[in-house]
């Protein structure tokens, strides 16, 4: 016993004195942060999690799958349960780990949040050095192939961006306000949440997002406070000349180009009525991995998107006319800002 503990001291002071050993040490921490990503999200585009809430046997996983290679599967199933993810007794195997029972639970944020890792977060590091030579619209088709995903995604800030437009509407007061991108319609229901009197148009240039935006609210009985249009901001007109006191722009200024944002505030000064309000939220780009990220992320998709710094929010607002009422940080530990600007006119 004590020769193998020997040996296994000196093979893993081997493996360290050729090299970093700090940094080899936490090269396999991230290696194990890897595999749990790719299981967890390769087990929710299998949607398979749920299933599992109850102990289910291999060949039961077998016939849900159509599987034609068990060992392959069985394979797969190892790796979460040494992961703590799985658990496996009497030959069945369940969901076991925090993360895993939250998708099995089906909590939509988490479920796109490893969905997108596959789906195209990864896509853009191991495509990198052809992106990087692209032409000055190209790049990968995200925002049209994965709108429904990236929609979900966003919804992780919602609960920092919903007492926000509640206070905003209780000191506004509109009786009509726009969701200038609406997409999965979160943010129409908080602002007809908000205010039960207060009706709210919503425009997405994504077709099947507005399609499911709009099969929710009649579920919910909302439709008759709620229209929502499909639509280019930039050339979109309001139904029948319709101003509003309120209109919104959360999380999507970064998908138009830089050069197109302040004409873009200028076009939505028109819908406003006399004392309306423009508040706008957005991720900046400087301050967190997340920021750094997301914007690769934008810079890598085709066309010109990209995060802003939050000074050039504010110097687009007063260029295109604005004066801002209010800038405040949303989360705290992101750099993550709402601002609130009326048309100085």
């Amino acid at each position: 016993m004590r020769r193998e503990v020997a040996g296994q001291a000196r093979g893993v002071w081997d493996s360290f004195r050729g090299g970093h050993a700090a940094a080899r040490a936490l090269a396999v921490a991230d290696s194990r942060s890897l595999v749990r990503s790719l299981f967890l999200a390769s087990a929710v585009r299998l949607e398979v999690l749920p299933a599992m809430r109850t102990p289910r046997p291999i060949a039961a996983l077998v016939d849900q799958l159509r599987c034609t290679r068990p060992d392959r599967l069985v394979a797969w199933l190892s790796v979460g349960v040494e992961l703590g993810e799985l658990g496996c007794r009497d030959d069945r195997y369940g969901v076991r780990g925090r993360r895993a029972r939250a998708l099995a639970d089906g909590d939509p944020v988490l479920h796109a949040h490893y969905r997108s890792m596959l789906d195209y977060q990864a896509g853009v590091y191991a495509d990198l050095a052809t992106l990087l030579r692209d032409g000055p619209d190209e790049g990968r088709p995200d925002l049209r192939e994965h709108a429904s995903v990236i929609a979900q995604v966003s919804l992780a800030a919602a609960p920092f961006v919903v007492p926000f437009l509640a206070r905003v509407v209780g000191e506004v007061s509109p009786t009509a306000a726009l969701d200038a991108g609406c997409g999965t319609g979160v943010y129409v229901r908080a602002l007809l949440d908000a205010d039960p009197s207060l009706e709210v148009d919503g425009v997405d240039v994504a077709p099947d997002v507005v399609a499911d935006a709009r099969a929710g609210l009649a579920r919910d009985g909302l439709s008759g406070r709620a229209q929502l249009f499909v639509g280019d901001l930039r050339d979109w007109s309001a139904p029948a000349g319709r101003r509003y006191g309120l209109v919104t722009l959360l999380n999507d200024i970064y998908y138009f180009r830089e050069s197109e944002r302040a004409a873009l505030y200028e076009r939505l000064a028109t819908m406003l009525d006399a004392g309306g309000e423009l508040v706008l939220v957005t991720m900046a780009r400087t301050g967190s991995i997340a920021a750094a990220h997301l914007h690769l992320m934008l810079r890598c998709q085709a066309g010109a998107a990209s995060l802003p710094d939050a000074a050039d929010v504010v110097a687009d607002l007063v260029h295109a006319g604005y004066a801002v009422v209010e800038q405040q940080a949303l989360v705290p530990t992101e750099p993550f800002v709402g601002v609130r600007a009326r048309p100085a006119r």
